[in-house]
């Protein structure tokens, strides 16, 4: 039988265990909700001043981020000298800019349109080399600027949450000037996501015919949480519920939910031709990422390009004869092209 001491003493000893683990539980929290304000601060917000936009928009800054592959002289100067400025407005009032091309060949292709859009804290320029091409098979380029990057107004990004939204409204511009319209959606990484999200809408203007995308992830929150984990060299258990305190003060600041940029679950219901592009030495998106996509596709004509030792959208970069033998076996093969 314990005597009265040693009862206190045990009850002492639990009341300190469990203001322990309280005082454990309370800290845990506090950094779980710390780190998804700072994510949301450097990864989403574009105007914050220690964002990843605003380092970007530093000079040379591009030059180290892996993210960006550098665009060639050439296809660069031709951009410049044949852009002609168009913008609209998103379903939120936002002004959206982006640059349309022209067909530059002697034969262009009568009702055909390609909309190129870039990847995560990038610009329309780095899509030179892609609207170049296209505008060389006879096609009117759009390469739109996504919401608050480039020319283009707003603060947060969603990673293709509302960016899907922005592209059907760049496909509705099309369509209303030419109703005959024949849409190709061609995104690189952030923009490839948009571009499969917007496609698998089931709302999405018939005109949308192809797809190639470069580089998706599979979700934006998926996608966050290993980009944090390895740039912050944080546990997967901290990154996951951070991100979703991230979404949280995403739905209050920009009325958008990162489940909304679940890629996965979208091409479950897309039914567009569609070419899925990835690196298999990708070290900013997974490279399995495209194989995945690829085999959860819905449409019956989907095909699958994995270059090896190319890097994040590095695959024209790394090898350019087999990229465009595939793109343009891909279009031939897409009958809305090939008549």
């Amino acid at each position: 039988m314990s005597s009265p001491a040693s009862s206190s003493s045990s009850s002492w000893a639990g009341r300190v265990a469990a203001g322990a683990a309280a005082a454990g539980a309370i800290a845990a929290a506090g950094a779980v909700c710390g780190a998804g304000v700072a994510l949301l601060r450097v990864a989403l917000d574009a105007d914050c001043p220690r964002s990843v936009f605003a380092r970007r928009r530093l000079s040379g800054f591009a030059d180290r981020d892996d993210a960006n592959v550098p665009v060639p002289g050439q296809a660069h100067r031709w951009f410049e000298m044949t852009r002609q400025g168009v913008a609209i407005r998103s379903y939120d009032g936002l002004r959206l800019h982006g640059w349309r091309f022209d067909p530059d060949t002697a034969r262009p292709l009568p009702h055909r349109y390609a909309i190129c859009v870039h990847g995560y804290t990038g610009g329309p320029e780095e899509m030179a080399p892609w609207a170049q091409h296209y505008a060389a098979m006879g096609f009117t380029v759009f390469t739109p600027a996504l919401r608050a990057h480039e020319l283009s107004e707003g603060r947060y990004v969603t990673m293709g949450a509302l960016e899907r939204r922005d592209l059907k409204q760049w496909v509705n511009l099309i369509v209303s000037r030419d109703p005959r319209a024949r849409i190709l959606l061609h995104g690189n990484s952030m923009g490839a996501a948009s571009v499969l999200l917007a496609g698998a809408d089931p709302c999405h203007a018939p005109n949308i015919k192809a797809i190639v995308s470069d580089s998706a992830f599979v979700s934006a929150s998926a996608q966050l949480a290993h980009s944090m984990a390895g740039a912050l060299h944080a546990p997967r258990a901290l990154a996951r519920p951070s991100v979703g305190v991230a979404n949280l003060l995403l739905g209050r600041l920009a009325a958008a939910s990162l489940a909304d940029a679940d890629v996965l679950d979208a091409v479950r219901r897309l039914t567009v031709p569609t070419l899925f592009i990835q690196g298999d030495a990708d070290m900013i998106v997974a490279p399995s990422s495209a194989r995945r996509l690829y085999g959860a596709c819905a449409s019956n004509d989907c095909e699958l390009l994995v270059v090896d030792g190319a890097g994040h959208v590095a695959s024209l970069a790394t090898a350019p004869g087999l990229y465009w033998a595939t793109v343009d076996g891909f279009l031939r093969g897409v009958a809305a092209f090939a008549s």
